[in-house]
């Protein structure tokens, strides 16, 4: 199953990860503790990011600051799509050798070898079985990086998702003498000033549709400005709208600072989510996926509650 891969990993020298970008906890964890087997073998690898993620990144093994390399090896993680790596798409496309690991089903398989399963909970899980099938050592950093990845894309392990595999491997991580409770503690119990202001206001702009059954939150520029937020404090608003008891299909639209385009987060756990994000360019997974509509946030919202609609078979 992984004999391409690992050849190619073998067969290379200097080799450069890129995560997508608005790194998560997934495509971080498991890019760094790729990047610790792939020193482990002797080679020169790099994290290639996109920007940058304090938080995940304090507790992660192997992130300190990069030298530039010239590849001869790519590869990209948890990464659906080219356009998923930002601006870093020419580092990827300019390579000798393209590799792409990934759990979305609605990866592109846009290298030159690709390895996508979406039968696996997270692609930290996917980074672990590599390893296993390649004989390398489960370090202690190595388990921590991929108990992040695997943790933050389960939401502790209480997603759907989850499979009698995923808690074995969370097993086998615990076993190697990783911090698990520290890590749960950063990454899921505490947040910084800025992320409660956020909170705040995507409360105080809670909407439902179809007696509950649509629950959406909406953060305006202005108030990402005024929160002092980064990206990583915006990412998980979705857990608000998500938390109503009701909700069939949970909404959180962020207005980019940049640019004029909203971001889209999408989760349900009965209707597919990624056919709504693919219709607007996006996509991810059945019960949470992505996508960014250009445009006002008012705009992006009518549009994407008439989609929703649609897929749901309703109308009010």
């Amino acid at each position: 199953m992984f004999k391409e891969i690992s050849q190619v990993l073998l067969q290379s020298q200097n080799v450069v990860i890129l995560p997508h970008s608005s790194a998560d906890g997934d495509c971080l964890g498991s890019a760094y503790a790729l990047k610790l087997m792939l020193l482990q073998l002797g080679k020169t690898a790099v994290v290639l990011t996109d920007e940058d993620n304090p938080k995940i990144c304090s507790l992660l093994f192997g992130a300190e600051e990069e030298r530039p390399v010239v590849p001869d090896l790519a590869i990209a993680v948890d990464c659906g799509d080219l356009d998923r790596l930002g601006g870093r798409k020419g580092v990827f496309t300019s390579a000798p050798v393209t590799v792409n690991i990934d759990h979305h089903p609605t990866n592109t398989g846009f290298a030159a070898h690709n390895h996508v399963d979406s039968g696996e909970a997270a692609t930290g899980q996917i980074i672990f079985e590599l390893l296993e099938y390649m004989g390398l050592f489960l370090t202690k950093e190595i388990a921590a990086d991929l108990y992040i990845a695997i943790a933050s894309d389960t939401g502790r392990f209480s997603y759907s998702s989850v499979t009698p595999k995923t808690l074995t491997i969370a097993a086998r991580l615990l076993e190697a003498g990783i911090d698990h409770v520290g890590i749960n503690e950063v990454l899921f119990e505490k947040n910084p000033m800025s992320k409660i202001l956020l909170m705040r206001d995507a409360l105080n702009a809670f909407e439902t549709y179809l007696d509950g059954k649509i629950a959406l939150v909406s953060i305006t520029r202005e108030q990402v400005i005024a929160s002092g937020a980064n990206e990583e404090d915006a990412g998980g608003l979705i857990l608000l709208p998500r938390s109503l008891e009701t909700a069939v299909v949970a909404v959180s639209l962020r207005e980019s600072v940049n640019k004029p385009l909203v971001k889209v987060s999408l989760r349900s756990n009965t209707v597919d989510v990624s056919g709504i994000a693919r219709t607007f360019g996006g996509g991810g997974h059945v019960r949470a996926s992505g996508c960014t509509i250009d445009g006002s946030i008012e705009a992006a919202k009518e549009t994407l509650l008439a989609e929703i609609k649609k897929v749901m078979g309703c109308t009010e």
